[in-house]
């Protein structure tokens, strides 16, 4: 599991880490992203290029992002 916590960070820098974290990603591993917004411009980058996400809040209002490239990968057993 690869962990990015953006929640300081200002546009782009959260965009580009995972970006960047996405390209190098292993087909079976997945990125946990801590955000303080959810991200839905990266959502649509993930898709195009063939990844998959899952997003939530917590009760802190603290975003979570799951990203994969495996249709395999269950990314609700990630959630914490």
């Amino acid at each position: 599991m690869i962990f990015l916590d953006t929640r300081e960070l200002d546009h782009p820098l959260p965009l580009e880490m995972a970006v960047d974290a996405f390209k190098n990603l292993a087909e079976t591993e997945v990125i946990h992203m801590f955000h303080r917004r959810e991200p839905i411009p990266l959502f649509e980058i993930i898709l195009k290029n063939g990844g998959y996400y899952l997003s939530y809040q917590d009760s802190e209002e603290l975003w979570h992002i799951l990203i994969t490239r495996s249709p395999a990968v269950n990314l609700e057993e990630y959630r914490v």
